[in-house]
């Protein structure tokens, strides 16, 4: 069995996915609606909030449907985190709150377009990546997965 990642996304990476299907934003989204699980969305009520306000503000009419059915996938398949501790020690006070997520959630990653507005690249035990380097830990997981049963049959 492999382990499942824990992992907090940022609010632009949602946007993306509602806006572009063809996009890596819209490729981490279908990792969570995979058969197999390889990592588990933390969210938190601030997250949540954000999610919507920012999707409400930025999503047009016409991707309305897209917006709801991943909207709706986020949160059936998540985990609900309440952190238990305040943090300001990011550039944008809002990024705060990914990170209380994180840290009280026990995640791996978190996952995010604007890694400058983090401390640094690692905060306590969470990894802070953009989404390109956490899709390819994804894939190289998946690939060493199949290796594993292959070899098991």
């Amino acid at each position: 069995m492999h382990k499942i990642f824990r992992v907090v996304i940022d609010t632009n990476h949602i946007v993306s996915a509602i806006l572009s299907a063809r996009g890596a934003s819209s490729k981490l989204i279908d990792w969570i609606t995979r058969e197999k699980d390889y990592f588990r969305l933390l969210l938190s009520e601030p997250i949540w909030d954000e999610y919507n306000t920012v999707a409400d503000w930025l999503i047009p009419d016409s991707k309305q449907i897209e917006k709801k059915r991943i909207m709706k996938t986020l949160h059936a398949q998540s985990e609900w985190i309440i952190p238990n501790l305040q943090l300001e020690v990011c550039i944008d006070r809002s990024d705060n709150r990914f990170l209380e997520c994180a840290v009280a959630g026990k995640a791996d990653y978190l996952v995010t377009k604007n890694i400058r507005h983090f401390p640094q690249k690692q905060y306590r035990n969470v990894k802070i990546v953009r989404i390109k380097k956490f899709l390819d830990v994804l894939e190289k997981m998946e690939k060493e997965q199949a290796r594993h049963e292959a070899r098991n049959t």
